[in-house]
């Protein structure tokens, strides 16, 4: 089979890495595969990318639409007349013209999965569990949520998409229950809809002990060790910084208590309880800090189904996290974790003293239950596998 993945990057983030590693199984299994990405970080010759001219992306900031780029050359490409099947997956940043997502769609069997609410709204990739709806899609709370838009052009950009997905025909993958069910809410309901987990590496994620963990990464014994990973989040506005900010305040004087915040792009000096880590790309790394820690806390206020969570529960780490998007398919109430009421830092500071407070058994059992859990229902494999029945499915459509 030969397969074209279409994406923002094949590099950075939860959706590359998907993306990423379905490519390369398929490669493994002696499938064809290529790659279009607007923005290249591997050396994969395979991968090519989409040219944005940034006077179209601010043109297209400037009259609030993502149309005035012409993606349709892509159609002649011999990636896309060989391919079998395309799977898309974010579209988003001013690269990619849905039009040719219609065309494409028509054509040959088309997978978009979902890893934001992009395609069910105007704009943003996030309606921060907002309700409201218009023409089918949900509405975006704010302008300024990115992709950001110079100004209110809600009604031509539902009326645009809603065009575009009547003409189409597309097999949209959510990695979430939550997403899933809000997809079925919106026009593309009209589409085949499946729910496919995201997984991770669980060979690549294990737990390792503790102590000596810490003293490889020359961190405390003798404290309760609290971890805090986002891509960047004191500048990334859904990564919830404020609550980790009230969080470490609310424990300032606490002498039995560390906290690690890793994932910065630029340094940060240390505090006397708070050690910052820059942005980690090797996995052995981030595994390392995952299995030193007590705790994983997540704040994010946006999220669909996030791999650092799935990648700290296959080390053995409870999470204490807030009610958004799909982490409680994951994270079960006070079996491998916390799950806090929705922006609320006093439920998260509950969450924490709940961890805190238990006994050995009662820890070793919670870690017990993370990576059983991880094995069971989110490996790589196990998602890999399912999308190869997806493929299949459709091919023999």
């Amino acid at each position: 089979m030969n397969f074209l993945f279409i994406g923002t990057t094949d590099a950075l983030g939860g959706a590359a890495k998907i993306s990423w590693d379905l490519k390369n199984a398929l490669k493994e299994q002696g499938h064809a595969t290529s790659m279009f990405v607007a923005d290249k970080r591997s050396q994969d010759a395979s991968v090519k990318i989409i040219p944005r001219q940034k006077w179209r992306k601010y043109l297209g900031f400037l009259l609030a639409t993502d149309d005035l780029l012409s993606s349709d050359w892509i159609l002649k490409t011999p990636e896309y007349k060989n391919a079998d099947i395309v799977h898309c997956h974010n579209l988003h940043g001013r690269y990619f013209n849905l039009s040719t997502l219609q065309e494409m769609s028509i054509e040959k069997p088309v997978i978009w999965t979902l890893h934001d609410e992009w395609a069910i709204t105007p704009h943003c990739v996030c309606t921060f569990e907002g309700k409201e709806m218009k023409n089918g899609l949900f509405i975006c709370q704010d302008k300024n949520t990115p992709p950001r838009i110079l100004w209110d052009n809600t009604k031509y950009l539902l009326w645009r998409k809603n065009s575009i997905y009547k003409k189409s025909r597309l097999h949209i993958v959510t990695p979430s229950q939550w997403l899933m069910e809000r997809v079925e809410k919106t026009i593309l309901n009209l589409q085949d809809v499946r729910l496919i987990h995201n997984g991770i590496d669980a060979d690549a994620f294990k737990m390792s002990d503790k102590n000596i963990a810490r003293q490889k990464l020359g961190l405390p014994s003798d404290k309760k060790i609290i971890l805090f990973l986002a891509d960047d989040a004191k500048n990334n506005i859904w990564k919830g910084w404020n609550y980790v900010e009230e969080v470490i305040g609310k424990y300032k004087d606490n002498k039995n208590l560390f906290f690690i915040i890793a994932g910065n792009y630029a340094y940060h000096p240390d505090e006397d309880n708070v050690k910052h880590i820059l942005h980690m790309n090797k996995k052995e790394d981030v595994a390392l800090y995952y299995s030193a820690a007590d705790i994983f806390l997540f704040t994010s206020v946006a999220e669909n189904f996030p791999l650092v969570i799935l990648e700290a529960m296959s080390c053995g780490l409870p999470i204490v996290s807030f009610d958004v998007g799909g982490v409680k398919e994951a994270v079960i109430h006070k079996e491998n974790g916390y799950i806090s009421t929705y922006k609320d830092t006093r439920s998260l500071i509950e969450g924490i003293e709940y961890i805190l407070n238990l006994n050995a058994n009662e820890l070793e059992a919670m870690s017990k239950s993370s990576i059983k859990r991880i094995q069971d229902y989110f490996t790589s494999t196990i998602m890999i596998n399912n999308y190869l029945n997806l493929y299949l499915e459709l091919l023999r459509q």
